[in-house]
């Protein structure tokens, strides 16, 4: 600590440059590397760099500590701009280093904030915790959103994973931040039993929380489900060449598994649009119908003349054979899906000219994929891509189905850390929702997640395979299902409030206070 209070502490750009360090910790805690001690030392180091600083030095602190978290964590996007985008390499770099230095400000903000208005001598450790979570979910929304290395998703397979089902990802995300403040702030004289209490207990809490069943397997309900990763390249999944061949893959191997209960196909598996498809769809649907087998897939989709927004595409889910529904995709991925610039723009760059890149989200109140078979009749939420990472978008779809599906296409992001950490969330919306996740992807990880949020089965990424697995169709609803985010933002909301008023003028203080 003699170290770190030297050198973390000292303001200026040398305790900056340890603030990128520590932030770079911070992602060594996800997945692969799952070293989720890192993310206490990575978070209560940052705290401790903060205790002499004025709100403008804590301002900067936390955008270098920002800095090194999203550019160790998330620079795979240099893959799809630069590998699968044919954005040149320098500027592909550029592009690269303004995502992540916009992503900072989230840190730089929350470290700013606090500093300004929260460094409460009695209950600073509580402020700068509530502080952190509150930034997770506000960088859940602001701008679209990018829920992505929030300290909870680090824990699916640790002690805390018990609290999933109850708060989800922002109450282990709290667990986690009070733990670290705890630590620099331990006062062992006089604090000695109540903050070792603090640190030790959700520990010791979260084994026996686990072995609560919130959600428990309908009458019946194990299904035979399959998922298909055609490990289509992506330098070669949009050519005009390549959609009969595609196709015919699918096909192929739906034919092999029409014992199943449910087929599973990859986002955009079919590479036309759902209206130039129809007899093949239609085939599917006769054949699935034919052997009592769901044939779920996804596909782009325009909307006709009838609908709503005429001419509007889609990333959807289409549902066959003994399933049926249809699912538009609500978290788009900006400058993956659609194009936050003027329309006149999209020529300038390669990047802005990918495949299906002009996407429309769906709305909010679309309904389940229904399934009815002969013995057993149930729903299904599904999630394609990016929608899987939205907490509490995930939760309020969830609730009262059976099976949770999702689809997607990480081969834009080739062999770097960036599926394997989307995987890793994935399991932890099953956690939180008490499901069975099934996840068929072009390239992987495809894979069958218990309700439990571990992995019953799965296949080799960049390989073509079809996985085989039983799941269970559950009943029931988690706490975390009834309730989302709503009791710990509330907690956190009212606790802000509170450490704020004491250091405004209205809060009477004693002497004691007014001389600390």
């Amino acid at each position: 600590m003699g170290f770190a209070s030297t050198w973390i502490k000292r303001p200026g750009y040398l305790g900056h440059f340890f603030a990128l360090l520590i932030g770079a910790l911070l992602p060594f805690s996800f997945a692969p590397y799952d070293l989720w001690p890192t993310q206490i030392i990575s978070v209560a180091l940052l705290y401790l760099s903060l205790k002499d600083l004025t709100p403008k030095q804590a301002l900067w602190r936390g955008w270098w500590y920002g800095l090194g978290v999203f550019a160790s964590g998330v620079s795979w996007v240099y893959v799809s701009i630069h590998v699968y985008s044919h954005t040149p390499a320098p500027l592909a770099f550029v592009m690269t280093l303004f995502f992540v230095a916009g992503l900072a400000w989230f840190f730089a903000l929350m470290t700013y904030t606090h500093q300004k208005w929260l460094r409460d001598k009695a209950f600073t450790f509580i402020s700068f915790a509530f502080i952190w979570v509150l930034f997770e979910w506000i960088r859940s929304w602001f701008l679209g959103g990018f829920p992505w290395l929030f300290l909870g998703d680090a824990h699916i397979d640790t002690p805390l994973a018990g609290f999933a089902p109850v708060f989800g990802v922002y109450g282990i995300s709290l667990i986690i931040a009070i733990s670290a403040t705890l630590m620099v702030d331990w006062q062992w004289k006089t604090h000695s039993k109540s903050g070792l209490t603090m640190i030790i207990a959700p520990w010791l809490l979260g084994p026996l929380l686990n072995q609560i069943n919130w959600t428990q397997a309908a009458q019946n309900s194990e299904i035979n489900v399959v998922a298909i990763q055609g490990n289509i390249s992506q330098e070669r999944k949009w050519l005009s060449e390549e959609i009969y061949p595609t196709l015919e893959k699918y096909r192929v191997a739906s034919e092999k598994n029409w014992n199943a209960d449910v087929i599973l196909w990859p986002e955009t598996a079919v590479t036309v649009l759902h209206h130039q498809a129809k007899e093949y769809l239609k085939y599917l649907d006769t054949e699935g119908k034919k052997h009592h087998t769901s044939v779920i897939t996804g596909i782009p989709y325009q909307q006709n003349q009838t609908e709503e927004f005429p001419g509007a595409y889609h990333n959807s889910i289409l549902a066959l054979g003994e399933s049926s529904g249809l699912y538009h995709k609500q978290k788009l991925v900006p400058f993956g899906e659609y194009v936050p610039l003027p329309q006149s723009w999209r020529g300038l760059l390669t990047f802005f000219n990918i495949p299906m890149s002009d996407f429309a989200a769906g709305k909010s109140n679309q309904a389940p994929i229904h399934v009815s078979s002969n013995n057993l009749t149930y729903d299904i939420a599904p999630f394609i891509c990016y929608d899987i990472v939205y907490p509490d978008h995930v939760a309020r779809f969830a609730k009262d189905t059976g099976l949770l599906i999702t689809i997607s296409n990480d081969a834009w992001f080739g062999h770097s850390i960036g599926p394997l950490q989307h995987f890793a969330i994935a399991r932890m919306r099953a956690l939180e929702n008490g499901r069975y996740l099934l996840r068929s992807t072009n390239t992987g990880i495809t894979a069958l997640i218990d309700h439990k949020g571990q992995v019953v089965e799965r296949v080799p990424q960049f390989e073509y395979a079809v996985l085989n697995a039983q799941a269970h169709v559950m009943t029931g609803n988690t706490p975390f299902n009834i309730w989302g985010s709503g009791p710990i933002l509330i907690v956190i909301w009212l606790g802000l409030l509170i450490i704020s008023l004491r250091q405004s003028r209205f809060w009477p203080r004693n002497s004691s206070q007014k001389q600390a």
